[in-house]
């Protein structure tokens, strides 16, 4: 006999398997739900350990400036001997990742880390930098200017040199990374009647035209010997390097286009015109403008070794430029390719490593070790006849009205 199914036990049937399928859908999304929940916090937790890692590196860095600081008060004479020889002795030579245990600065030669605590019970928190180096003698001098701003940059090297090496605009000074680099072309002769354009018609994307001021003296000097050159001697000559789609590889600060009205102002600075972040990341080009220029023997140096030098670097039309300064010795010939010489004590180099429980970061920082010993003006005034200057000190309006007794 056949048992028929009712009405009543069909729709149970389907309640049955509803109630099953709800009941599943609820536990995917509460699963899912839930490995979310897990993923956000384990990636917050992950940017935290970052950001804290990069906190200890940052802190090695600091320790690193205060080891740099320290060192060049030894070298004046204004510190303890007694506390100076071992930091003078380990400080330029240890290439370790414990140099400033070593030379003194923190903790014991025998850590191989630093425990980074304000106060007691810190330590739990397993923040630390595992290796810091210090390069007191570095390849290059890399930094930025602002837009009319000069940088006075110490032209010593730790051995003879006759040329550096000028490279101006990175990635980060496009207007926007994904855009190219922007070159109008130079007239072919720029003295003929060429006007420099406004700031406005600048384009974005072009590099800066960069002023490079060479200052320099031998043993002995006066200051007439700055006013021109003796022969094939100088001690003060300044180029304009305009970004051009072609122009020359190399110059001499003997151009100076200021003294021979003939040959013009500017000198065209071959830039990559295909030059973008991804040409960038291909070529491993790091600038797109880059020229050479030879240095004239100082007037009443012996050699060129004998000679104190600085590099005035401006940059007209952008905002932010960023650049890179490489002392070289081209004494091999010109068919040769020039030895690059290290700056001598100008700019350091920090590499610290810094880590928040696994998590590690690690930063390269660069500190001026020169800064503010040559002070140098960024305008000044010229005149054969009598110079007349006012002064006012006030908070009236009224009083800055030209009156009988102005110059």
């Amino acid at each position: 006999m056949k048992r028929q199914l009712t009405g009543e036990s069909e729709r149970g049937a389907v309640s049955l398997f509803v109630v099953i399928f709800t009941a599943l859908i609820v536990t995917v999304m509460t699963v899912s739900f839930i490995r979310l929940m897990i993923d956000g916090q384990r990636s917050a937790s992950d940017a935290d350990l970052s950001r804290s890692a990069l906190d200890s590196a940052q802190a090695g860095v600091e320790d690193a400036k205060r080891a740099l600081v320290k060192y060049r008060s030894c070298l004046s004479g204004s510190s303890d001997p007694t506390t100076c020889a071992r930091l003078v002795a380990t400080l330029p030579t240890d290439k370790s990742c414990q140099v400033l245990q070593n030379s003194g600065i923190v903790g014991a030669p025998a850590d191989k880390e630093v425990i980074i605590k304000q106060s007691d019970g810190d330590e739990k928190l397993q923040q630390a930098y595992t290796c810091v180096k210090v390069e007191i003698n570095s390849d290059d001098y890399i930094g930025t200017i602002d837009q009319d701003k000069s940088r006075i940059i110490p032209l010593r090297g730790v051995s003879e040199f006759n040329q550096i090496r000028i490279k101006w605009f990175t990635i980060d000074d496009l207007a926007n990374p994904e855009d190219r680099i922007d070159l109008p072309a130079l007239p072919s002769d720029p003295s003929a009647g060429f006007e420099l354009p406004k700031q406005a018609d600048w384009p974005s994307n072009q590099p800066a035209l960069m002023r490079a001021q060479l200052i320099q003296y031998g043993d002995n000097f006066t200051l007439d010997q700055f006013d021109k050159p003796e022969g094939g001697d100088s001690n003060s000559n300044t180029l304009f390097l305009y970004p051009d789609q072609v122009g020359a590889k190399s110059y001499s600060f003997l151009s100076d286009g200021r003294r021979s009205a003939s040959s013009g102002l500017l000198r065209s600075v071959t830039c990559d015109p295909n030059f973008s972040k991804e040409t960038s990341a291909t070529t491993g080009r790091q600038y797109a403008c880059e020229t050479i220029i030879t240095l004239p023997k100082a007037i009443g140096a012996s050699s060129e070794k004998q000679r104190t030098a600085y590099l005035n670097l401006m940059g007209l039309y952008r905002s932010s430029n960023n650049f890179k300064i490489e002392l070289l010795n081209s004494s091999g010939g010109v068919a040769s390719t020039p030895d690059v010489v290290k700056f001598g004590g100008v700019q350091a180099v920090v590499d610290s490593t810094g880590r928040a429980n696994d998590k590690f970061r690690r930063v390269e920082s660069r500190v001026e070790l020169d800064a503010n010993t040559f002070q140098y003006p960024t305008s000044t005034s010229n005149t054969s006849a009598g110079f007349c200057k006012n002064f006012f000190v006030t908070d009236a309006a009224a009083e800055y009205v030209k009156g009988d007794d102005d110059c």
